[in-house]
């Protein structure tokens, strides 16, 4: 009896681990699913800054997230977070990414205050609580407006539908956190004030980066370079600049009349201009017959500095340095095209985009020989 009594409890005790070993595995996925949304925002801010130390706390803390510059940057965010977020059911990573693209841009707007993303301040937290109540009340607004609204944008175009959960959001957060007004502070009606109106503003610019987007394939450039103009005004990114480029690096190409040899060979001199929705755009040999030289050459010089910028907010940005490339050799700087290329990492001068245009900087350079190697390499 006693043996039978022992098994038992054995078996029961095997069985009893293996089902909290199950349950345990399946709620331990919360840092891996935060840690890739925090880092597909990251992506898409496409910053030169590092990206801040993310931090994932076990025990639920009395407030979702925070981002704080101590010795150095630090996003926490609070691992109870995503139970809330999972909530919300198919878009459970939507509503993760409103929080985590919030305190993102509180670091990269260099934002100079500790914060959390409902304004929950406690006031047994008496160090944290003083210096954020040196700033002033509507400082911290425009802060919070600041990385309401880029938070939402970066956050759609790392690949994610921020804007309708966003609401609801914030209200279960407010419950489920047991946050309450706090003095100095945007009270929680102000704070639902300033979500919505950087949400209505977020979502209306992303609608018109999508458009230029659009632009861009219906071959409508002057229409897509002022989508992207009004994108940059409020968010200057690496992908605006980029995209802006290569706005007007398409238009320059159909102003732009084919030589001979281009037109034997099409194949050869397809220029491998990117924008960041990962279509190709290149050179076509259907062109316009009038003499646009001047607007044609000015076009291309705009260019050169969009994709310079995008390089310079993001010098490990691949596509900028080809397209910049590109647009070198079209102002017949093929020295420097050639250059350019050869600024990237050996893997990604091995590319295909890196050397289509590195041929084409070649043959124009009167490096032949070199030219056709890369070709007959690429079976061009």
């Amino acid at each position: 009896m006693e043996i039978k009594t022992k098994t038992f409890l054995k078996k029961g005790l095997t069985l009893f681990f293996s089902v909290m070993s199950f349950f345990m595995f399946g709620q331990n996925k919360e840092e891996p699913q935060i840690r890739k949304v925090f880092n597909q925002i990251v992506l898409a801010y496409g910053s030169s800054k590092t990206a801040p130390e993310l931090v994932v706390t076990k025990q639920k803390q009395d407030r979702p997230a925070f981002y704080k510059f101590d010795k150095k940057p630090i996003v926490t965010i609070d691992a109870y977070l995503f139970t809330i977020c999972r909530s919300f059911g198919k878009d459970s990573l939507n509503a993760l990414s409103v929080v985590i693209g919030h305190e993102l841009a509180h670091y990269y707007n260099e934002h100079s205050f500790c914060t959390d993303f409902a304004f929950a301040i406690r006031n047994k937290n008496e160090v944290f609580s003083k210096k954020v109540k040196l700033i002033d009340k509507n400082q911290k607004i425009i802060y919070e407006t600041q990385a309401d609204d880029k938070g939402l944008f970066y956050a759609a175009i790392a690949g994610y539908e921020p804007f309708e959960v966003q609401p609801k959001l914030l209200d279960t957060i407010y419950t489920q956190y047991l946050l309450k007004d706090a003095d100095g502070y945007p009270t929680k009606v102000q704070r639902k004030e300033i979500a919505k109106n950087a949400l209505l503003k977020a979502k209306r610019l992303y609608e018109t980066f999508t458009l230029g987007l659009k632009y861009i394939q219906e071959k409508n450039y002057d229409k897509a370079i002022e989508a992207f103009n009004t994108v940059n005004n409020d968010f200057p990114s690496r992908e605006n600049y980029n995209n802006l480029g290569v706005a007007k690096t398409r238009k320059a190409l159909d102003l732009q009349e084919p030589n001979t040899i281009e037109k034997a060979s099409p194949e050869r001199f397809l220029y491998p201009i990117e924008i960041e929705n990962k279509s190709r755009l290149n050179k076509e040999i259907t062109r316009s017959l009038d003499d646009n030289s001047e607007v044609i050459e000015q076009l291309l010089k705009d260019a050169q500095n969009d994709f310079q910028e995008a390089i310079r907010l993001d010098p490990n940005f691949t596509k900028g340095y080809i397209n910049l490339a590109c647009v070198l050799d079209l102002l017949g700087n093929y020295p420097k095209s050639i250059g350019t290329i050869f600024d990237l990492t050996k893997e990604q001068q091995n590319s295909i985009e890196a050397k289509r245009i590195l041929a084409i900087a070649y043959f124009h350079d009167k490096q032949e020989n070199k030219a056709l190697a890369i070709w007959n390499e690429l079976k061009l």
